[in-house]
């Protein structure tokens, strides 16, 4: 049995409309690897004199190039991957939901981590830390994936983790940032838009706005259709 940490984050995350699009992004490493790859980018960070936490929101002309760095760090790393959903807000019909927005939040983590997991492949996946109405949302979260995956494979845990601690979360907020952010619009020849098409470079990609196919493993988009 292989065993995989996945990092998840989320992105402009708004019940009330302010965002159009929303993205729920999972950062996927090997867990035989996964000191080694921390201690690299914690190294990296530190040459790069970023000794705040690295957020998609902070992205600017000053940053830029240690940002890219970043990027081109996740590219280099084979073992390193990433998926991300994007949701149109406006679009999510709420009576499918008990009319709880939190409900269908974790509703659609569950769609972008269930076609992540497969068989014969063990689990730990963090999320970053959010106030939840619901103390049970990730207990039934993690009950939900556990049965999606059945006797074939093992999540071992599902909590929650604090980002500022810990340089792969970063690493997913930074990819989960841009792809949302490419979604809802960026203003042309900012930093962001910079490292979006970076990025979108890097993979192959012509744009972060646009789904990818699911065998797509290194960087996967997913943007869902509500229709």
């Amino acid at each position: 049995m292989t065993n995989y940490v996945i990092y998840c984050d989320e992105s402009c995350y708004d019940p009330s409309g302010i965002h159009r699009f929303m993205g729920i992004g999972g950062l996927k490493v090997p867990r035989s690897t996964k000191k080694d790859l921390s201690r690299a980018l914690s190294l990296l960070m530190r040459q790069l004199e970023l000794r705040a936490e690295v957020k998609w929101s902070k992205v600017s002309t000053k940053r830029y190039e240690a940002y890219r760095s970043l990027i081109d760090f996740f590219f280099a790393q084979p073992m390193l991957s990433f998926r991300v959903l994007i949701v149109e807000q406006p679009k999510i019909r709420m009576h499918l939901h008990d009319d709880d927005s939190e409900l269908a939040f974790y509703k659609f983590y569950y769609e972008m981590l269930e076609k992540w997991l497969r068989a014969g492949e063990g689990y730990l996946i963090l999320l970053d830390y959010k106030s939840n109405r619901g103390a049970e949302r990730y207990t039934t979260l993690k009950t939900y994936l556990q049965n999606y995956l059945g006797a074939k494979a093992r999540i071992s845990d599902l909590t929650i983790i604090d980002s500022k601690q810990t340089p792969l979360a970063q690493l997913c907020d930074l990819l989960t940032g841009a792809a949302t952010a490419e979604a809802n619009g960026i203003t042309a020849g900012s930093a962001k838009d910079a490292l979006c098409r970076h990025i979108a470079r890097k993979a192959g990609l012509t744009t972060l706005d646009a789904s990818t196919a699911l065998s797509e493993s290194k960087l996967n988009i997913f943007k869902m259709d509500l229709r």
